[in-house]
């Protein structure tokens, strides 16, 4: 049984020491804006929302990206910089940190999987929509301690709907702290025994340079599951996968061996994305459709290029003469 009290090579804790806080007045100074402007902003959060944009997953699913109106946006900037962005997250956690000397994200999340013998992955099902309104609550006044009257304010000011917002700029710092508590212990327990965890917003990895046992994994799973749980979140199932040596092993969208690389699957995507874009008659190309699907093309070639340099180098000297013609 994996016991997530483990003190022996606790990594560091998610921790914030600035000082709390203490009223409504100081909020709204650090927001510059009056404690009446406040209120109201924070009375009436729901209405400073639109959709930025509907991505279509994997699954089919649709994902909805919202963008808050100026008066709000600003509130969350400035949320953001003055409080969010002076937290101390732990290197496990890696989904939208900026961090200058252990640089966080995607490849740096996959990167920390590297040549591992047994790797799972993990999903937490529909995780922006089920973070509610408490579980932010409970971020703003026992993490961050500050009483209830302006924990409540902060709440309303970070939830949309009774919940995160996918797309705010509050949200993704949020989602590393809605574990706050108990995260770091399970890390713990899980380093102790030679396991390596990461969490990029919903999605979980953990990886051994050994092979571990079925028994090992479902009880390592198990404690994953749990720590949701309490926190009224879930796995999905559907997207758990296990990799052993032998395996090809991905995480995060990368494969991880002796280096990460993007799938082969993605990087045919690409390569198709520029044949398609070379095929465009060249009187279109000056059409409003064509330069959207060109910006987009080349930023997956960019993309691209962090793990592939050689072909996106290739890739982009088409799309340089397509443009010159």
């Amino acid at each position: 049984m994996l016991h997530s009290s483990c003190s022996v090579c606790r990594p560091p804790v998610t921790s914030f020491s600035t000082r709390p806080i203490g009223s409504l007045e100081t909020l709204a100074r650090m927001l510059q804006v009056s404690v009446a402007d406040l209120l109201e902003i924070s009375a009436n959060a729901e209405l400073f929302y639109r959709i930025g944009k509907r991505e279509r997953k994997d699954d089919g699913t649709t994902r909805i990206c919202y963008d808050a109106l100026p008066r709000l946006k600003s509130a969350q900037a400035r949320i953001q910089c003055l409080i969010l962005n002076r937290v101390f997250y732990p290197v496990y956690l890696q989904g939208g940190i900026r961090d200058r000397d252990k640089p966080r994200g995607q490849a740096a999340s996959a990167r920390m999987h590297l040549q591992k013998r047994t790797l799972v992955t993990l999903d937490i099902e529909r995780f922006f929509p089920s973070v509610h309104r408490p579980a932010v609550f409970d971020i703003w006044h026992r993490f961050f301690r500050c009483p209830p009257p302006v924990a409540e304010c902060l709440t309303a000011l970070t939830t949309k709907d009774g919940c995160l917002p996918q797309g705010a700029k509050t949200s993704s710092l949020l989602a590393n702290l809605v574990f706050w508590e108990d995260e770091c212990r399970l890390v713990a327990a899980l380093h102790a025994r030679g396991i390596c965890y990461t969490r990029l917003t919903d999605d979980i990895a953990f990886s051994s340079a050994a092979d571990l046992s079925n028994p090992q994994i479902t009880d390592v799973i198990s404690a994953i599951r749990h720590l949701c749980m309490r926190k009224g979140l879930r796995l999905n199932r559907r997207k758990q996968t296990i990799a052993r040596a032998g395996d090809q092993m991905v995480t995060t969208k990368l494969v991880v061996s002796s280096k990460t690389s993007l799938t082969r699957k993605k990087r045919s995507a690409i390569r198709a994305g520029v044949a398609a874009i070379a095929r465009v008659p060249e009187h279109e190309r000056n059409m409003l459709h064509y330069q959207k699907k060109y910006r987009r093309i080349r930023g997956q070639v960019s993309y691209l290029k962090q793990h592939h340099p050689a072909e996106a180098v290739q890739l982009r000297h088409r799309l340089r003469a397509m443009q010159s013609q």
